[in-house]
């Protein structure tokens, strides 16, 4: 099967947490949200679930840095979905996969130029494999949300994790792989290929890829 070079980029509380239980998320600092649209600015594509859209409502645009957008993906088994989430108002690209045909919504999107595929049993290798296919996508940053990176960890759908260790801890709310979970001797071990403390003295900034 083909697919892109996957990198899941996240932020995360020092207990591992993306969110707190009443889904505050704000833990990067400056330098580590420029550290996020660089790498934005240097794949072909950024993927979130659409928990992310629902809570969040991000643009997914470049902010920080100077460069072209990457197209936006957005994965809802349910689409459940907001027509008005800034995502499906304002450019580049946005590609939504669904399991759900939901004629009037997506004769909605569709017709701010939104492209909708719905595939049967939907999985992110499934969705990587047509992006790859179909739009040519060669490089893709996962940014989140739980359920969405522990699919793409469960399937073994990914390359690369970049993590920045925040200084909050939040005691609960939502994981960074948020899922069932692996039995102890099952759970994929990675290989630490970088470690840096953050410009901002008070975060630290990891990366991983798997063992070949």
């Amino acid at each position: 099967m083909n697919k892109p070079y996957i990198i899941i980029f996240s932020t995360v509380s020092i207990d591992g947490r993306l969110a707190a239980k009443d889904f505050y998320s704000e833990l990067s600092c400056k330098y580590d949200k420029i550290r996020q649209h660089i790498l934005r600015s240097e794949v072909d594509a950024v993927l979130v679930g659409g928990n992310t859209v629902r809570k969040d409502n991000p643009s997914l645009k470049l902010k920080y840095v100077k460069g072209k957008d990457p197209v936006r993906v957005v994965v809802s088994k349910s689409f459940n979905l907001d027509i008005n989430s800034k995502i499906f108002i304002i450019p580049p690209q946005t590609i939504v996969y669904t399991e759900k045909d939901n004629c009037i919504l997506k004769d909605k999107l569709i017709s701010r130029g939104i492209i909708v595929r719905i595939i049967n049993n939907i999985t992110i290798c499934k969705i990587m494999n047509d992006l790859y296919e179909n739009f040519a996508i060669r490089k893709i940053m996962i940014e989140g949300g739980g359920n969405t990176i522990w699919n793409a960890i469960k399937e073994n759908c990914y390359d690369e994790i970049r993590v920045t260790i925040s200084s909050r801890i939040f005691g609960n709310g939502i994981n960074l792989a948020n899922g069932e979970g692996f039995n102890g001797e099952e759970s994929p071990r990675l290989q630490l290929v970088d470690a840096k403390i953050c410009e901002c003295n008070n975060e630290i900034h990891l990366i991983y890829k798997k063992f070949k």
